[in-house]
């Protein structure tokens, strides 16, 4: 047993370079992985979905897969990144997703393809939260600068993901071949990753209780539904506007993978200004403007059927909604300070019911009805939290 304790010890706290710029690097990256990955599947929705005769409703379907997992796995990685180590589960995780990215490279099966998308969203997910519980844990001050910096890179993980599509689609006409691109990244992330000091954080051990405190908790249910909104609103329009520029207005391959990429550069031009807004105001300040213009640029969107004012809608949105995650995820740790990961892992979960339900139903819907006229519908939600952003959050 003090062998096994020795040794947790001794990976937890192995580091070659002792630099908090570099640490808030490496773990941005992980950030960076999870975003290019995420993005992805945008990406290859139209030529899998070519591949093996389906419509977009069995494409959807990718989005329950890839989702409905994280709502879950991520408290079990909060309990057991606080109870074996950040730094030890962290490798453990990018070192799946290195197996299932280069099985998904090598498979030619839907349903085989749909367990992947469940397995590498597990991984992916759980880099993504201890990767934020670990900057936490970091920059005890400035929290909403530091989270936004981090999740730049996520932004710039998802504007690379679509370029590298096109680059690699057009050479070798395989949409399998960016998970051979994703295999690279993340092998290259692990070894970042061991020469990373990462924060010792004592007494982290969780309980049940702790997690029903934050339950218990209005203002940070409030926060948690938030993330839903925004990261699922987001995730829709990320995971969705390759189709719908390609199969609804007509527009080449090439130009809607890079109209992905637009948008997520909005996003992380997004979360640059927001970052910097962050150390002069409050991040529930912050909070209550962005939700006003989420609802009415969404809401806009109904109007347009033209596919150069619908993406100058969504670049504007992009603007907005790039930096309410992360003031989500820093107020959140104004509300309930302590036990990161797992607080971190509610909100995360939160966020991976948005972005499980939303994408779907408008995949679902969109035989029925315009597939930019349903994600316009997504504002409704925006205009509920009005009220409670000015009302209830202090």
């Amino acid at each position: 047993m003090i062998a096994k304790i020795s040794l947790k010890n001794r990976l937890n706290n192995y580091y070659i370079v002792n630099n908090t710029a570099y640490s808030l690097f490496s773990l941005s990256l992980c950030k960076f992985l999870y975003g290019f990955y995420t993005t992805a599947i945008g990406s290859i929705l139209v030529p899998l979905g070519e591949r093996f005769s389906i419509n977009i409703k069995m494409q959807s379907i990718i989005f329950p897969f890839n989702y409905f997992g994280q709502i879950v796995i991520i408290f079990f990685v909060g309990y057991f990144a606080d109870k074996l180590g950040k730094k030890i589960v962290h490798m453990i995780f990018i070192s799946l997703l290195c197996i299932f990215a280069l099985l998904f490279n090598f498979s030619d099966n839907y349903y085989l393809f749909l367990i992947l998308f469940m397995l590498m969203g597990l991984s992916g997910i759980s880099i993504n939260t201890i990767a934020d519980a670990a900057i936490s844990d970091t920059f005890q001050k400035n929290k909403g600068y530091y989270l936004n910096i981090a999740h730049v890179f996520f932004g710039l993980g998802a504007l690379t993901s679509p370029i590298a599509f096109n680059l690699v689609f057009l050479s070798t006409n395989d949409y399998r071949s960016i998970y051979f691109i994703l295999f690279i990244i993340a092998a290259v992330i692990v070894f970042l990753i061991i020469a990373a000091k990462y924060p010792v954080v004592n007494d982290e051990r969780i309980r049940p209780k702790v997690l029903i405190g934050f339950l218990k908790n209005r203002q940070f249910i409030y926060i948690c539904i938030f993330a839903m909104i925004s990261a699922g609103s987001m995730n829709a329009i990320s995971g969705w506007i390759p189709t719908l520029f390609q199969k609804y207005l007509n527009i080449s391959p090439a130009f809607s993978n890079y109209a992905l990429s637009f948008f997520w550069i909005s996003v992380v031009i997004g979360r640059i200004i927001t970052a910097f807004l962050s150390k002069k105001f409050r991040e529930i300040s912050l909070l209550r403007i962005i939700n006003v213009f989420l609802f009415f640029i969404l809401a806009a969107s109904y109007f347009f059927d033209s596919y150069v004012w619908l993406l100058i809608v969504y670049l504007v949105f992009g603007l907005f909604v790039g930096g309410s995650f992360p003031l989500a995820i820093a107020y959140s740790a104004h509300i309930l300070p302590g036990y990161s990961t797992t607080r971190l892992a509610a909100v995360f979960s939160a966020s991976a019911m948005g972005m499980f339900v939303m994408p779907t139903v408008v995949g679902l819907l969109a035989g029925h009805f315009a597939m930019n006229k349903i994600i316009s519908v997504i504002a409704s939600f925006f205009l509920i939290y009005i009220f409670i952003f000015f009302k209830k959050l202090k």
